[in-house]
């Protein structure tokens, strides 16, 4: 009966999500993860070994209809069945029987990127009236052909079970990959029933002909539809501390992000943000500049378009957000808060899909198809009117925005090749006298190539990127232009029984050129404009070795060294950490609890508050900003898909380089024990300081993973962020106390999906005329809200939202003076269809 077993790797999971169970093999897990991270895999589905046959269960009454139960098998990286989960009922005696044949199964592993991995899958057993089967040396007279396909996609449905009744007899088929069957049956008029895990019962009535076949095309219907979806592996068996992935409607249907999956990091703990409407965040009390916005570990050096716009890539290309709030990977070398990595997703070499896009503040189209061999190309584009909404509020201003991607994923006998192409243009300014005048604007274009090879013994990475980046600021000896190219290496291999090895190299050339704004001044007759020229070289390597001293505990050191060197400094740092994790409990199916825990040195160049690309070299002079992070903490992983995750960490910030200090210098005299800050250097300006920083607190998140009908989360943050000043530890400018966020999304019948997201945070400090902090800002809370309902047809379908922020027009506090709150409500109406 392999029809129960849905194949997700053709991304017909839809509501049959897979995710990780247990992982005794270090080696494995490490490589697994690695594989992952990369994206560059394919998954391959269990392969039952023996019957999946569930025999009518004894003393059961006789049927008068079919009777179905549906189960969610765990298997294992071994292929054994860990645990069932009864996802559709049918009473006793038909549940126990299920489940007790289902624990009895075993499968051949499922493998992803080659590597076996843990799973989960939907198992749906029918048990049938007795009918008198079909003999195999019966002379059958007619045929019925063709394929079952999804409707509303066209994707095949692999392993349906096509069966005609015939008076008390049945015949039946099964659906093969690419969703073709032929069953041979008497002549006549038959009622015919498609049954396949996670879509509606689909009946028909067919007129067989003798000596002929008779040609079909079915359409079955999904239970659920959701054309953000996509496949989902994840493993609990990980080396990381503090890292949160999340995917489908974790990603493309929270409230108030307008699908965009970047937005979502705003919703977990330890995240604040300078305002709540741009996209700037605060990890754990660290600056904007010390986060890194990433995509596949490529800095991108604007994420998300003007005015509180999109991300500047589509949402069709991401398969996942990865957000580590602290005790990230030595990958990720040049930050010292946190990092946001979205993960895209390779396409398949079969997949062609039609995504178009249509709200009120843009437009977007998204292409792929097979172009040739084992080849799909993708392109995608976005352009934006932001204008309409800000002519809302003020007819003297204007904003637009484009964007672009074109990829293609192809194979070259066991490697793995992708080109990626995707760049951005903003702009914004004035109406002046009928003409637009510029005062904003920016662009920027990447060339990304990557290749993988190589089995569970040894593999790599190879990927090289090209950059180019523009601002302009108004004036033409302002505009500051970038070239860069940035190659990276990654190599993995096992040592031995419980510890592997990961490598990398890392490479940066950047050469920035502009003319400054300072004063023009004659030389030898003629208008001269001091012009700015800077180059940053820089390299980084790293290694690290996840060691399973036994099956529940791993160590993971490591260390990573980064070399810059400009035209006037070089600097260099060592950044050593260590990462553990201890399973210290296991209830067999139910539940396991695990303590975590990481501590590390990390650096960075120096970039200003909001970092401005070109700009990180500019100051390397001054030194190097450097945190030491700690954490620890614990959680527990539920087999019905709810999670809990609690952190506590204290993070030292030692230099701070570049950071506004709002409040400014004044000569009272330093307390004992605070060392007296440095004076702020030439290159900062007068208002900037040497500083150093502490943050420190606690993080929760209880969390329902995306699998049925209900997802979603609920994060608090207690924290406390510091800063050095003249008057002794303090305050940083943008330190809330407390901050909650609860995320909920709910799948309704007919496809209709409803959720509701709620933020609730204290007031962050402000300073009286002397620079000292004299209160807080009132709390802030906010509700946003989305409806969207999915309209399915034979070979298409589309996607209506709703999606609105600030439903309640919350003002949200700028000052201590209440009336300063500004008060906002931004709705948009829009539809995606798939084709």
């Amino acid at each position: 009966m392999k029809r129960a077993l849905t194949m997700a790797l053709l991304c017909v999971a839809g509501n049959l999500p897979l995710v990780a169970g247990a992982a005794p093999s270090a080696e494995s897990d490490r490589a697994v993860e690695e594989v992952a991270a990369a994206d560059e895999a394919e998954l391959v589905a269990p392969v039952a070994k023996g019957s999946l046959h569930v025999p009518m269960p004894e003393g059961a009454p006789p049927l008068e209809a079919p009777v179905v139960v549906e189960v969610l098998l765990h298997i294992d990286q071994d292929g054994i069945v860990q645990g069932v989960e009864l996802l559709e009922g049918a009473g006793d005696p038909w549940d126990r029987a299920v489940i007790d044949a289902a624990r009895g199964f075993t499968f051949e592993p499922a493998r992803y990127g080659g590597l076996p991995v843990a799973v989960e899958i939907p198992f749906r057993q029918r048990f049938e009236p007795r009918r008198e089967p079909a003999r195999v040396d019966e002379e059958l007279p007619a045929s019925l052909e063709g394929v079952v396909v999804e409707k509303g996609t066209r994707r095949p449905v692999p392993f349906a079970a096509v069966v005609i009744e015939v008076g008390e007899r049945s015949f039946r088929a099964e659906t093969a990959e690419d969703g073709s069957f032929r069953i041979r049956a008497p002549a006549g008029h038959h009622r015919v029933e498609v049954e396949a895990s996670g879509f509606l019962r689909f009946v028909v009535h067919e007129l067989l002909l003798e000596d002929q076949a008779t040609a079909v095309r079915y359409l079955v219907e999904r239970r659920s539809y959701d054309p953000f979806e996509t496949v989902v592996v994840g493993r609990s068996e990980r080396v990381e501390v503090s890292r949160t992935s999340l995917r489908d409607r974790e990603i493309a249907h929270v409230p108030g992000t307008f699908g965009d999956p970047f937005r979502v990091v705003g919703t977990l703990p330890g995240v604040g943000q300078v305002f709540s409407l741009l996209s700037y965040p605060i990890v754990r009390g660290a600056n904007p500049s010390t986060t890194g916005i990433l995509l596949d570990g490529v800095r991108v050096p604007q994420l998300f378009h003007y005015l509180a716009g999109p991300s500047v890539i589509h949402p069709a290309f991401i398969d996942r957000v990865d957000f580590y709030p602290g005790s990230f990977p030595l990958d990720y070398g040049g930050y010292t808060g946190g990092i946001v990595d979205g993960i895209t997703r390779r396409a398949r070499p079969d997949e062609r899909a039609v995504d178009i896009g249509l709200d009120l503040t843009n437009t977007s189209l998204m292409l792929r198809q097979p172009v040739f061999g084992e080849t799909t190309a993708t392109v995608a584009g976005r352009y934006g009117y932001p204008g309409l909404l800000l002519s809302t509020f003020s007819e003297d201003a204007f904003a637009s925005y484009w964007d672009y991607q074109a990829r293609l994923d192809g194979s070259v006998g066991k490697g793995k090749w992708t080109t990626f192409v995707f760049g951005s243009y903003d702009e914004v300014g004035s109406v002046v006298d009928g003409e637009k005048v510029e005062s904003l604007r920016s662009q920027f274009h990447r060339l990304d190539l990557r290749y993988r090879q190589g089995d569970e013994a040894l593999s790599g990475t190879y990927a090289i990127s090209f950059g180019f980046d523009q601002i302009y600021t108004g004036a033409e000896e302002g505009t500051l232009e970038t070239w860069s190219v940035e190659p990276r290496l990654r190599w993995e291999l096992s040592l031995a029984e419980g510890m592997g090895l990961r490598l990398g190299l890392d490479g940066s050339f950047r050469d920035t050129t502009s003319a400054t704004t300072s004063e023009p001044r004659i030389v030898d007759g003629e208008l001269e404009v001091p012009a700015l020229a800077s180059r940053l070289a820089s390299v980084g390597a790293f290694v690290n070795a996840p060691w399973w001293i036994t099956r529940d505990l791993v160590l993971t050191p490591g260390a990573r060294v980064d070399l810059y060197d400009t035209r006037s400094a070089s600097k260099a740092s060592l950044d050593p950490r260590l990462l553990w994790r201890y399973r210290a409990a296991e209830w067999e199916e139910e539940a396991t609890l695990w303590l975590k825990g990481g501590v590390g040195q990390y650096h960075q160049p120096p970039r200003f508050f909001i970092p401005i690309p070109g700009l990180d070299e500019l100051t390397i002079d001054m030194g190097l900003p450097a945190s030491i992070q700690t954490s620890a903490g614990a959680e527990l992983e539920l087999a019905s898909g709810y999670a809990v995750d609690l952190q506590a960490y204290y993070n030292h910030m030692d230099p701070i380089l570049l950071e506004p200090d709002l409040g400014g210098v004044d000569n009272t005299p330093v307390p004992p024990g605070i060392d007296e800050p440095a004076e702020p250097s030439e290159a900062a300006g007068a208002f900037l300081a040497t500083r150093r920083g502490r943050s420190y607190g606690v993080e929760l998140l209880l969390r329902k993973r995306d699998q049925g009908q209900l997802f979603g989360w609920i994060s608090y943050t207690l924290s406390r962020s510091e800063r050095t000043s003249a008057r002794g530890w303090e305050a940083f400018d943008f330190d809330r106390t407390h901050m909650l966020h609860l995320v909920a999304g709910l799948k309704l019948p007919r496809n209709w999906e409803i959720g509701g997201r709620l933020q609730l945070q204290t007031g962050r400090p402000y300073r009286d005329d002397l620079g000292q902090i004299a209160g807080r800002v009132p709390a802030f809370s906010r509700f946003d809200l989305r409806i969207d309902k999915r309209a399915v047809y034979k070979n298409w379908m589309l996607d209506f939202y709703i999606d609105v922020i600030n439903v309640m027009l919350a003002p949200e506090p700028l000052d201590q003076g209440s009336e300063s709150g500004l008060r906002y409500m931004l709705p948009t109406l829009g539809f995606r269809a798939v084709l």
